[in-house]
């Protein structure tokens, strides 16, 4: 009976129905490998729908997922920054360093602009693309916009929706470092708008620099020149003052005659004493001496004082007005429009292409996995197939 029995099994092994599957504790040779290729042709071709299946809905599934997902489009514009006071190879070092912390601080100055709800609406609202950027809330029949919030204007919403997300920003600042220039880069959902917002802010960002120094200047013109005005009243109110109050004490003639009293009586003293050295008016000659040489002391002291004291002076309206002449200078050359606070240099233009999603990528990658995907299930079908055959045939 257990002969019959191991003879059933020994002919069910060998059945033609079942698949012979190698040894896996012996190397396979190359006709085991040319054996298992040809199985999956096998395979391939009895089970090719599931592989086309496979592949076309992960074609169709990330072309659907690229249709729905907004596209982000990158546009580029490099500019340089000039300060009033620019770089000068016969300047010395420390003043070169001055103006490169200018520099960088006009740089910081225009990209705090672009992160200032102020400006940016004040910027869109001169160039109108509020419309452009808020599509979604403006009627153009009405020209009125569907805002969530009424406390905002039109201007300000779209400019809070443009600097607002700190993830994805719409504005981005980077410096080259092989060139010195600093880049901007706008990210947004339209080509056109992307490539406005980098040329046209950059354009209004020194127009608003520009203006906001014109206001500075003017401010310290009026300034240096109501200081300048008032330090040559007060110095003639000075001389005014010192002329009727001191001019007794401390005019060159009486300086003179108080040096020849002080002789005279230096002379009378050295007789006195050599013809009478006993004589009571000695000491009251010393006494009158001593007050003069004291007085003279005293003027000569108030006149150094008064000449150091013109002089520092006259060094402080020096520098008030060489500073007046500067500033008067480039208030005149920043209003004459010659000069510009922030130059473009390269102007972006309209990308052809998103940056996000990045199509070519997903697209091949689906069409891989879906590939990949395929043969698995082609496999797995074969499989179950072949294991209900021999299910049916122990059976």
């Amino acid at each position: 009976m257990e002969h019959q029995e191991n003879d059933q099994f020994k002919d069910l092994y060998t059945s033609s129905n079942v698949t012979p599957f190698p040894n896996p504790y012996n190397p396979q040779d190359s006709k085991s490998t040319n054996f298992y290729f040809l199985l999956l042709q096998i395979s391939l071709k009895r089970n090719g729908w599931i592989l086309l299946a496979s592949v076309l809905i992960a074609f169709l599934g990330t072309w659907s997922y690229l249709e729905l997902t907004p596209k982000t489009y990158v546009a580029r514009v490099s500019y340089e920054v000039i300060p009033l006071n620019p770089v000068n190879l016969q300047q010395k070092n420390h003043e070169r360093r001055i103006v490169d912390l200018e520099e960088e601080f006009l740089n910081q100055r225009t990209i705090r602009l672009f992160q200032k709800i102020e400006f940016i609406s004040f910027f869109l609202d001169r160039t109108g693309l509020t419309p452009l950027i808020l599509t979604d809330l403006y009627d153009p029949t009405t020209d009125i916009y569907d805002l969530p919030n009424d406390l905002r204007s039109p201007e300000e919403f779209a400019a809070a929706s443009l600097i607002g997300d700190t993830k994805n920003p719409t504005f981005e600042f980077q410096t080259e470092k092989f060139s010195g220039l600093t880049l901007l880069t706008v990210q947004f959902h339209n080509p056109e708008l992307a490539t406005s917002l980098a040329n046209d802010g950059l354009r209004w960002a020194n127009d608003y620099l520009v203006s906001q120094e014109i206001m500075d200047l003017k401010r310290e013109v009026d300034s240096l020149s109501q200081s300048l005005s008032q330090l040559g009243a007060e110095k003639s109110i000075e001389v005014i003052s010192a002329e009727i109050e001191t001019s007794f004490s401390v005019s060159p003639l009486v300086l003179e005659n108080l040096q020849q009293r002080l002789m005279d009586r230096q002379i009378e003293l050295g007789v006195l004493e050599k013809t009478q050295p006993n004589a009571a008016s000695i000491t009251v000659m010393k006494a009158e001496i001593g007050v003069l040489e004291a007085k003279l002391a005293e003027f000569n002291n108030q006149r150094d004082s008064k000449l150091i004291e013109d002089g520092i002076e006259s060094g402080g309206i020096s520098k008030l007005r060489i500073q007046f002449a500067q500033n008067q200078s480039r208030l005149e050359l920043l209003q004459s429009g010659q000069q510009p606070l922030v130059r473009i240099i390269d102007r972006a233009i309209p990308p052809e292409n998103p940056s996000k999603p990045n199509s070519r990528l997903i697209l091949t990658f689906s069409l891989v996995v879906g590939l990949f995907g395929g043969v698995f299930l082609v496999f797995l079908v074969d499989f179950v197939r072949k294991t209900r055959q021999r299910l049916s045939a122990n059976s």
